[in-house]
């Protein structure tokens, strides 16, 4: 299975996952005080997982024209990181749930994946660029 999945689209899925993480814990930092304020959570290493695993389950994807490009359920186009409410924490008594420092730690981490990612992105692209140039220097 995994011969059959571009890895530079699973990286760029990732970045995008990432950068989209990064928006939605920013947003929860900025109410964390305001009262009743539910806080949010990114969905999507385990449907990362899934689609490596050969058990991604998804709602079937529809062609609504011939032209368009075809996508599978294990193609990286198929993986749409999802936006849910935040759970496993405690509501404060005005029912907001934002725990601020493990928002903050999130933000850490998130940057240094984000960090990593592009990183392993940049050198992938260098070595298709390399190879594409018959190993002569830019």
């Amino acid at each position: 299975m995994a011969g059959t999945i571009d890895p530079i689209g699973v990286l760029a899925r990732t970045l995008d996952a990432l950068a989209l993480r990064q928006q939605v814990t920013a947003s929860n930092v900025a109410n964390a005080e305001t009262p009743g304020f539910r806080g949010q959570a990114v969905r999507f290493e385990d449907l990362l997982q899934a689609m490596l695993n050969g058990t991604f389950a998804r709602l079937p994807l529809v062609r609504t024209d011939s032209r368009h490009i075809a996508v599978t359920a294990s193609s990286p186009s198929a993986l749409q990181p999802e936006v849910v409410e935040l759970t496993g924490t405690r509501y404060r008594p005005d029912g907001n749930n934002v725990d601020i420092e493990r928002e903050m730690g999130l933000l850490a981490e998130t940057t240094l994946r984000y960090s990593a990612v592009s990183e392993v992105l940049a050198r992938r692209l260098a070595m298709l660029r390399a190879m594409a140039s018959g190993g002569q220097g830019s």
